[in-house]
């Protein structure tokens, strides 16, 4: 195995006559063959696990890893694993089962340098085709391959207009070095931090992006989870960094920053102040910075909320990438220590991501969670499914499930409550701020005054959600009267306070559109 870390050694590893074998097709092995193909390399072919059967997907073929070593020899191959660094480790396992030690991986921060590369490359072909005369311009996809907080929070969200997808264009952090290699993540935050429109500059009145600080001199807008700008900085470089684009936001273009919860609000306020920007500075950016909850519409009917809500048996809902970082792993032990004394069911839809920034799961217990949950007849599991099919299994359950260690917003707690379902969840970040005791359960945990969870052992804040869980496990069950009710307040909750048009009147009050 050898881990590439720069373009010169990525290169030298694809530049010879063997058929490259990209072992991973998701974000990370799209990004990779974006790439290549922008260096005219097409000798390419996707492998993954998990598939029978071979499929199309970019204009390249998907197949089972065994089907490709089964029809190629090993020794006119090379084997490139590209997936987050998460995943890497699962993959190495595949491939030495295999008795195939001879491979290369991607690094992360080898794989942020190509997405850089690939959005200059994206800007300069790109066109816009729309004639519209109201035009705002959101960023197409980056880390990870979703839209889903632009589609939240900003795409269609204001009548008569036409948002365009522009490429998100990032500064090029000259200064990104091996300080970086053992942690990527740093480096992607940096990168993202701003939008940078050189290579296409596009035809819109209004730029607006989410976490991201725009340097141009077209009117902008941003909506954003936890600070703005979003990046830590460690060194004098990256403070120069983080400090001038704090200047770019004082700008008169910056029209607004919309904090998406009053905890949002006051991070950024205190985030401002230990960075040591002026007070009259100060004063601006927060002048600026309006407090906006994301949009919700009602899921359900007054028919389907009383139908599901008439069933016997209580039908728990788990929605989470993140497994052990939304508390996943003490739901299934709580929940399981119940079972043998009351009927009930759990949908659980979940990539089982490990490994976060604050619990730091190993491989092997998401090895060992996978295989309970799929053992467990009372579960069932779904390690993916399209937005629409989770709303569908939203509205079919009577609670949902969202008891989060760290979290900054929690969107899927609206969508559950807009479909009746009162929901569980802690007392972090803006959680409190869109669920409570009247429309559901908090687990509460020790938190500081920015609602961030203070206690760092792993085992004794486990300990603590678990305690929280029994409780509002045993009120559920014991009491399952209060499911119905609740569920209704939920409802209600989201159409006073998250009422779509409300938030459109807002962004256009802010943006001064007609």
């Amino acid at each position: 195995m050898r881990m590439l870390k720069t373009m010169d050694e990525f290169h030298k590893a694809s530049d010879n006559q063997k058929k490259l074998i990209l072992y991973g097709a998701g974000w990370a092995g799209k990004t990779v063959y974006k790439f290549l193909k922008i260096h005219h390399i097409d000798n390419v072919e996707f492998a993954v696990t998990v598939m029978s059967e071979s499929v199309e997907s970019e204009d390249i073929s998907i197949s089972n890893i065994d089907n490709v070593l089964q029809d190629n020899l090993i020794d006119e191959i090379n084997i490139m694993i590209t997936v987050t660094r998460e995943k890497q480790r699962m993959l190495q396992e595949e491939l030495e089962k295999r008795n195939i030690f001879s491979y290369f991986v991607i690094s992360e921060i080898l794989l942020y340098k190509m997405l850089y590369e690939i959005r200059r490359d994206e800007a300069y072909i790109h066109k816009d085709t729309v004639s519209s005369h109201n035009k705002i311009g959101y960023l197409m996809p980056g880390y990870l391959d979703t839209d889903y907080a632009e589609r939240r929070l900003i795409v269609d969200k204001i009548e008569n207009v036409s948002y365009i997808a522009v490429p998100k264009e990032t500064e090029e952090i000259i200064w990104a070095g091996a300080q970086y290699d053992e942690r990527p993540e740093r480096f992607r935050q940096i990168l993202e931090a701003c939008y940078c429109p050189d290579k296409y500059i596009p035809n819109v009145e209004l730029i607006h992006t989410f976490n991201s600080v725009c340097k141009t001199d077209r009117p902008w807008c941003a909506s954003f989870e936890t600070v703005m700008p979003r990046m830590v900085y460690e060194t004098e470089e990256e403070k120069r960094h983080y400090l001038q684009l704090v200047e770019y936001m004082k700008k008169p273009n910056c029209m607004a920053l919309y904090a998406l919860c009053k905890n949002a609000y006051e991070i950024q306020k205190n985030s401002l102040i230990t960075a040591s920007v002026p007070s009259k500075d100060r004063e601006v950016l927060m002048g600026k910075t309006k407090i906006l909850h994301p949009p919700q519409k009602i899921l359900v009917s007054e028919d389907e909320f009383e139908k599901k809500h008439g069933m016997k048996k209580i039908h728990f809902i788990f929605i989470g990438r993140d497994f052990f970082i939304k508390g996943g792993r003490e739901v299934l032990q709580v929940l399981s220590e119940f079972k043998c004394n009351y009927d009930f069911d759990l949908t659980l839809i979940s990539s089982l991501q490990y490994d976060d920034y604050f619990t730091r799961t190993s491989y092997e217990e998401m090895v060992r969670y996978k295989k309970l949950i799929c053992e467990s007849d009372w579960i069932v599991y779904y390690e993916r499914l399209p937005n629409k099919k989770v709303l569908d299994e939203c509205k079919e359950a009577s609670v949902g499930l969202l008891p989060s260690i760290a979290d900054t917003y929690g969107y899927v707690v609206l969508e559950m409550q807009a479909a009746g379902c009162p929901v569980v969840s802690t007392n972090v970040r803006a959680l409190p701020e869109i669920n409570n005791e009247g429309c559901g359960w908090i687990c509460q945990m020790p938190v500081n005054q920015f609602g961030f969870c203070i206690e760092q052992d792993k085992e004794i804040w486990s300990e603590i959600l678990k305690s929280e869980l029994r409780k509002c496990f045993e009120d559920i069950l014991n009491h399952p009267e209060k499911i119905k009710e609740k569920g209704r307040r939920a409802m209600e909750r989201v159409r006073e306070m998250h009422d779509p048009y409300i938030y459109q009147k807002e962004l256009k009050k802010n943006l001064c559109l007609q």
